[in-house]
């Protein structure tokens, strides 16, 4: 009986001695645990900070985003109207260019017709009809020389010349 109690006095100690073990274990793997969990809720809290900074950010440079896009359809809307009114300038132009011209044709031409009318030291009688020879029928009288009115003319020729030059 006394060995029997010895032996379990004996187990009864290395099982102290191994639960003490253990529980010094569990205390330490109890604290390291403790310290990470630690480490992991600052980490934690410092993604949490980073994701709602970058949220914060992209909810930003989506509003600005759609401020430049509305910027950029009013530029091309602006740029539409823009070339509409150099088209239509230009057909302007190009209406208006071709009517000078033509004025201008018709400008040098009543010069030309004018300078040689006032201009030439022909006879009064080159713009009538020859009267040489007298047909079977009979002309009528050749009219009297017209006197051209010189300082009349050279006027409205002055007056043309400062047309074509404008």
């Amino acid at each position: 009986v006394k060995e029997l109690i010895t032996d379990l006095i004996e187990k009864l100690e290395a099982e102290a001695g191994s639960d003490a073990t253990e529980k010094a274990y569990c205390d330490e793997q109890l604290a390291k645990t403790a310290e990470k969990k630690g480490e992991l809720e600052y980490d934690i809290s410092k993604l949490t900070a980073k994701i709602d900074q970058a949220t914060a950010k992209s909810t930003s440079l989506k509003a600005e985003v759609q401020e430049l896009q509305a910027e950029l359809a009013a530029l091309a809307k602006q740029q539409a109207e823009m070339d509409t009114i150099r088209r239509e300038g230009h057909a302007a132009f190009v209406q208006a260019k071709t009517d000078l011209e033509a004025g201008l044709a018709g400008v040098r031409k009543a010069l030309t017709v004018l300078r040689e009318y006032y201009g030439g030291s022909a006879s009064a009688a080159a713009l009538l009809q020859g009267g040489g020879l007298r047909n079977a029928m009979q002309q009528p009288a050749i009219p009297e020389t017209h006197a051209k009115a010189i300082g009349a003319g050279n006027s409205v020729i002055g007056i043309l010349e400062v047309v074509e030059s404008d």
